[in-house]
């Protein structure tokens, strides 16, 4: 498949609705979500960075899913109808780039917490935690990891094509232990809101990867490189 781009009229729509909806969803959420935090910091100021970390948990687990979803789309070529290469990797890279920070703000908020009191060593050694160790210790591993893949991705000119597809291979292992950590460790985890961003992102991601080897199987993408 070749990129053959969007009707401009299309694209404007998309843009259109796009702005649309992230303009009610502010109007809506953004003057709550102030309002309930000026009460918080009123009231409780001792749960703030707990609440805080939470949320950047959630934000980092998005941005980190996303990515490897979009990036498992890539491999099945079934994003080259819509978007260039080159553009669906800078995504791919930016989301991993944007989890990978609020990853680690969210262990850092952790340091503020008053009421579970984790340490550097605690945030940096696993199994060290003061809280679940083994499960936050999945969180670190993970996050070691995407470190890791966001490193060699920008060093893929210098360490080669080969070497970086062995390495992205463990964006598989990153994915599950990120999972396994928000569901053991997040104190939210038992909400149904919560479950059905784990099941909504693990399903997609097995989708894309049944997809991928289906094509592989079949022969899909040899048929492809020999058309051209």
């Amino acid at each position: 498949m070749r990129y053959r781009g969007l009707p401009t009229w299309l694209q404007a729509a998309l843009w259109v609705a796009f702005a649309g909806a992230v303009t009610i969803l502010l109007a809506e959420f953004v003057p709550r979500a102030v309002s309930t935090a000026g009460q918080l910091l009123e009231r409780e100021p001792a749960k703030v960075p707990w609440i805080l970390s939470r949320v950047l948990a959630f934000l980092s687990y998005g941005a980190l899913a996303a990515s490897s979803i979009y990036g498992l789309a890539m491999t099945t070529r079934l994003l080259d109808v819509i978007a260039r290469r080159v553009v669906s990797s800078a995504l791919h890279e930016l989301l991993s780039i944007w989890g990978l920070g609020l990853g680690i703000a969210h262990a850092v908020v952790l340091l503020f917490d008053d009421f579970i009191k984790f340490s550097w060593s605690s945030i940096l050694v696993p199994g060290a935690a003061p809280y679940r160790p083994d499960a936050v210790a999945y969180g670190v591993f993970g996050l070691y990891l995407v470190v890791l893949l966001v490193a060699t991705s920008k060093l893929r000119r210098h360490i080669g094509l080969r070497l970086w597809r062995i390495v992205h291979l463990l964006s598989f292992t990153t994915f599950a232990l990120l999972t396994a950590h928000g569901l053991a460790a997040g104190s939210d985890s038992g909400e149904p809101w919560a479950r059905w961003i784990y099941v909504a992102a693990t399903t997609l991601v097995a989708f894309f990867l049944a997809v991928r080897i289906l094509r592989k199987a079949t022969g899909a993408d040899a048929d492809r490189v020999g058309a051209r």
